[in-house]
C-alpha cells in the first residue's frame, strides 16, 4: 500500500495525541512533581526514572517482538490500540499520586506508579509507530505521514504546555498535592480517547506485498539487526538526542521557578516552544521531500544545539528572551521529531534488503527503547546532578548552583545535539536508495 487517502493521514496522526500527552506531562512535570510536591530528594527521583529505563529495556523490544506475531481480525498492531487506551488513562493519573503529608516516604509509590506508566505507554505507543512501516512503502508518503503526525505530537505538547499547569492552578487552590493527580485524570481521558478514535479510523493492510517474508525467532534477530547499518545508526542518534532532549525539557521547570523567580513562567516557556514547533513543521516537512530526511534530522539538531549554546552563554534574565531562545531550539527539535520514526521504517526496509529477514515490531521496539533509555538515563542525570550541586526544594539557590543548572540543562544537551548530527551523516537511506529497495523487495 503505497497511496494514503484521507482517512490513513488523518486517522493514523491522531492515534500519537494520546500517547503524548500523557509522556509530555511526565516529560515536562513529573520530575519536578517528585522533588516539589512529593518531598521526593533529587537523586531517588532520578533513580526512579532509571530503573524505569531498565524495565524498557525488557518491555519495548518484548513488546515488539509480541506485536511481529499478533495476528487478529483487527490486524497485527491495532488491537493494542483498542485494549491498551483505557488501561493507560488509568496509569497516567495515577503516575501523578494523590499527596497529603510531604514528610512521608513516596519512592516506592512513585516507583511502582512510574513502571505501570511506562508499561502502558509501551503497550499503546510501540505497536502505533510500528504501523507506518505497513500503512505505506513510499519514502515520500512515510515523510508527509511523519509531519501530520508531528503536528499532532505538537498539538499535544501545547495541550499540556498550557493546559496542565493551567488544571493544577484550577484544581489546586493553593495545594498541589492533589491537583497534579485531578489533571492527570482529565490528561488519561483524552489520551484514551484520540487512541480509540485512530483504532475506528483506520485499517492495516491485509497483505503485505510480494511472497510472505522471513521474521525468524527474537534471538535469531540479532545478528541480522546488527548488520543493518540503518538501524545502528538510528538507535543511537535516538540515544543521544532523546536523552540530552529530555534533559533539556526536564530542568525547562527548574529554570522557570529558581533562575527566573516564578513557577507560573513555566507554561509560558512550555507554551512557546510548542507554538514555536508546530510552525516550523512546513518547512522540515518541505526540506523533507526537497532533500531527504537525513539533512532534516542533521539542521535540525545543530539549530538545537545552536539554540541552547544561546541560553548558556546569553543566560537570559528577562522571559520572554528565554522563552524565543527556547522557543528556537525547540523549532530544531522538531525536525529531528518529524523524521525520525520514518527514518526507522526506513531501516527496517534496509534491514529486510540486507539479510532477507524482516523486523518491523522488533526494530521499533528497540527505537522506542532507545528514546526511553536515553530519557530514563537523562533524569537521573539531572536528579544526580541536581544532588551533586547542593539544590534543595523551595530554597534560595546560590550563583554557582544557578550555573550548574545552566550547564546540566543547556551546555551538556547543546554538546551531545552536535554529536548526534555527525553520526547521521553516515546514515545510507537516501530516497534514491529506498525507491530501489522497495522495487527489489517487490520483485523477489
Amino acid at each position: 500500500m503505497t497511496k494514503l487517502d484521507w482517512r490513513a493521514c488523518l486517522g493514523y496522526p491522531v492515534g500519537i495525541f494520546g500517547p503524548m500527552l500523557g509522556w509530555i506531562a511526565v516529560i515536562q512535570y513529573l520530575l519536578y512533581f517528585y522533588t516539589d510536591v512529593a518531598g521526593i530528594p533529587p537523586a531517588k527521583a532520578g533513580l526512579i526514572f532509571m530503573l524505569g529505563m531498565i524495565w524498557d529495556a525488557v518491555s519495548d523490544p518484548l513488546v515488539g517482538f509480541l506485536a511481529d506475531r499478533t495476528r487478529t481480525r483487527w490486524g497485527r498492531y491495532r488491537p493494542y490500540l483498542l485494549f491498551g487506551s483505557v488501561p493507560f488513562a488509568v496509569v497516567v493519573a495515577f503516575t501523578f499520586f494523590p499527596v497529603g503529608d510531604k514528610t512521608a516516604d513516596y519512592f516506592w509509590l512513585a516507583l511502582i506508579t512510574h513502571l505501570l506508566f511506562r508499561t502502558g505507554y509501551t503497550l499503546v505507543y510501540m505497536p502505533f509507530t510500528a504501523m507506518i512501516a505497513r500503512i505505506t512503502t513510499s519514502y515520500d508518503s512515510r515523510t508527509l505521514l511523519a509531519a501530520i503526525k508531528t503536528e499532532f505530537i505538537f498539538l499535544a505538547n501545547l495541550t499540556i504546555s498550557w493546559g496542565f499547569y493551567t488544571l493544577v492552578d484550577r484544581f489546586g487552590g493553593g495545594e498541589e498535592g492533589h491537583s497534579f493527580f485531578r489533571a492527570a485524570m482529565i490528561v488519561g481521558a483524552l489520551a484514551a480517547l484520540t487512541t480509540l478514535i485512530c483504532f475506528f479510523s483506520i485499517r492495516e493492510p491485509e497483505h503485505e506485498a510480494g511472497p510472505p517474508r522471513p521474521r525468524g525467532q527474537l534471538m535469531q534477530a540479532i545478528p541480522t539487526l546488527v548488520k543493518n547499518r540503518a538501524f545502528i545508526l538510528l538507535f543511537f542518534g535516538v540515544a543521544i538526542f532523546g536523552g540530552f532532549y529530555g534533559a533539556e525539557i526536564s530542568m525547562t521547570a527548574y529554570m522557570a521557578k529558581y533562575w527566573l523567580g516564578d513557577e507560573s513562567y513555566t507554561k509560558i516557556l512550555f507554551t512557546a516552544q510548542a507554538v514555536a514547533s508546530l510552525a516550523s513543521i512546513p518547512f522540515w516537512y518541505w526540506l523533507g521531500v526537497k532533500k531527504g530526511k537525513t539533512h532534516v534530522w542533521i539542521a535540525g539538531v545543530i539549530m538545537a544545539a545552536t539554540g541552547l549554546l544561546g541560553l548558556f552563554f546569553l543566560r537570559p534574565d528577562n522571559l520572554y528572551t528565554m522563552a524565543g531562545l527556547y522557543a528556537f531550539t525547540n523549532m530544531g527539535a522538531t525536525g529531528f521529531i518529524t523524521v525520525f520514526y520514518a527514518m526507522t521504517a526506513d531501516s527496517v526496509d534496509w534491514g529486510e534488503w540486507k539479510t532477507g529477514q524482516r523486523h518491523e515490531g522488533i526494530i521499533f521496539g528497540l527505537v522506542s527503547f532507545a528514546n526511553k533509555f536515553a530519557a530514563g538515563v537523562a533524569s537521573f542525570g539531572v536528579g544526580a546532578g541536581l544532588a551533586l550541586i547542593g539544590f534543595k526544594a523551595d530554597t534560595q539557590l546560590d550563583d554557582g548552583q544557578l550555573s550548574g543548572m545552566f550547564v546540566i540543562g543547556m551546555l551538556l544537551p547543546a554538546l551531545a545535539f552536535l554529536a548526534a548530527a555527525a553520526l547521521m551523516t553516515q546514515y545510507p537511506v537516501s530516497r534514491q536508495v529506498h525507491g530501489k529497495i522497495v522495487a527489489d523487495l517487490v520483485r523477489k
